[in-house]
């Protein structure tokens, strides 16, 4: 019997630090520990903040996913001081959180996923390139490589729509409490559009055409990398003037069958990551402890892991009949792609030209607040408890800490694991690969997902939230 150990470390074309440890026995995958090695500590640093901060200081979390932290800080904010949104404030908003979807999953796609399946030319960043399993035809690979570098305009062009209204990208400043504080300006307005333009022709032309052929080409990929069908949406780009309705709706997936999501059933863990408690309930860091292997925690669903993403919201919301394998999260986040820039088109035309839509109120009527909206990766959370209008507690659950979850204390799996687990492995030079591409059909985000180091880079015995 053949068993061997082997430490994917680190995981490259990804945001932050990921190692997975695995177990290849007889040519299959038997276990899969994913470990996010970086600690950094957002609900700490929010501590004793004005809770308005939150908008500004939670975007710094990631910059590649930023105005989703800025989104959900503004909603929190909205409900904690009973702010009233006017419709063109909503288009406004939702127009720039597209933006930055756009970038994001356009940057997936091309910068993260493609070098797993397209020869890319022999020069940086691309030196040392496993060519094991690199199918396309000369024609086919030459002109997807050169779509790489067209996708940089296209990405570039999704900021520049989103600093057009937020002032820059990343770490936009005007999705604020209470509306947006930049004018949506008809000149801006038809930038806008014009950049849209262009992008709706590169996610047309290229972005589509090479999916489905890298689907096509690679469709054993549909049976590779499946996870139970457990999927979870907590809701997209919100309407009405309390933030109460949402254009893609929310969803728990389990068992065949659709609820909508209880806050309350959300739970996490600590078991297998670096983080102990107290005998007052609080958690601390402990890198340390015994057993652990990860800065995620362990986030769950009524006592169940559930995958988020597009995938899941595809699938939710009635858009995608696939299924949860590695192919179908890169093809559904495409199809995602394809749609958004359709809503965007017609959100721009009905946006009107006038004044900053925002009213912010100044006086707080709650002092503890749970907001949610879907982020470019799936589900996100941030919970505010205040007194004086300063930060007591503040939590944040990423759609990574979900997909990324390490075992809980009965052994079961989170979605990445078990995706990972009963792979086959037909020789050692395919291991990485397979691997790689399993993972990165998640669109890892371990910056969000690990949740600090003082300057000397030792570990402070502080409470995390």
């Amino acid at each position: 019997m053949s068993k061997q150990r082997v430490m994917f470390s680190p995981v490259t074309r990804l945001s932050g630090l990921l190692s997975v440890d695995v177990i290849v026995e007889n040519g299959r995958v038997t276990e899969a520990n994913a470990g996010g090695t970086m600690f950094r500590g957002y609900e700490w640093i929010m501590r004793d903040r004005h809770v308005t901060d939150a908008v500004y200081m939670t975007q710094r979390i990631c910059g590649i996913c930023s105005l989703a932290h800025g989104a959900v800080a503004s909603y929190l904010l909205d409900e904690l001081f009973d702010n009233e949104l006017v419709e063109n404030a909503q288009y406004l908003r939702n127009i720039m959180f597209a933006a930055d979807f756009l970038q994001n999953h356009i940057r997936h796609f091309y910068f993260f996923s493609l070098p797993d399946f397209v020869k890319m030319p022999d020069r940086p960043p691309f030196h040392g390139q496993n060519p094991a399993d690199i199918r396309l035809n000369p024609q086919d690979n030459q002109r997807l490589a050169e779509h790489y570098f067209e996708a940089v305009k296209a990405g570039q062009e999704s900021h520049q729509i989103l600093a057009l209204f937020g002032g820059k990208a990343p770490h936009q400043h005007s999705f604020l409490h209470g509306g947006v504080a930049v004018a949506p300006t008809a000149d801006k307005i038809a930038q806008a559009l014009a950049l849209l333009g262009n992008i709706s022709e590169f996610v047309k032309s290229r972005l589509v055409p090479d999916t489905e052929l890298i689907a096509r080409v690679y469709s054993d990929y549909f049976r590779i990398g499946i996870t139970p069908a457990q999927l979870l949406s907590l809701g997209l780009f919100r309407f009405g003037v309390k933030n109460e309705n949402f254009l893609w709706r929310s969803g728990v997936l389990a068992d065949g069958q659709l609820h909508p999501p209880r806050l309350e059933l959300i739970s996490e863990e600590i078991t297998n990551t670096w983080f102990d408690q107290t005998g007052t309930g609080e958690i601390r860091p402990d890198p340390l402890k015994p057993g652990a292997y990860t800065w995620v925690k362990a986030v769950r669903y009524a006592g169940r892991y559930f995958q988020v993403g597009p995938l899941a919201r595809m699938i939710i919301n009635g858009f995608y009949k696939g299924g949860t394998s590695t192919m179908d999260r890169i093809y559904s986040r495409t199809l995602e792609t394809l749609l958004i820039t359709e809503l965007m088109q017609q959100w721009l035309k009905k946006l009107k030209p006038g004044p900053p839509p925002i009213n912010q109120k100044s006086t707080p009527v709650k002092k503890e607040v749970t907001a949610v909206t879907d982020a470019m990766r799936g589900a996100l959370l941030h919970t505010a408890l205040i007194e004086d209008e300063k930060v007591v507690k503040y939590n944040i659950i990423t759609p990574t800490v979900w997909n990324f979850s390490p075992k809980n204390g009965s052994g079961n799996r989170g979605p990445v694991e078990s995706a990972l687990v009963g792979n086959e492995i037909p020789n050692q030079d395919m291991l990485f690969t397979i691997l790689g591409r399993t993972i990165r059909s998640f669109d890892p985000c371990i910056s969000c997902a690990t949740h600090l180091l003082d300057c000397k880079g030792s570990v402070k015995a502080e409470v995390v939230y």
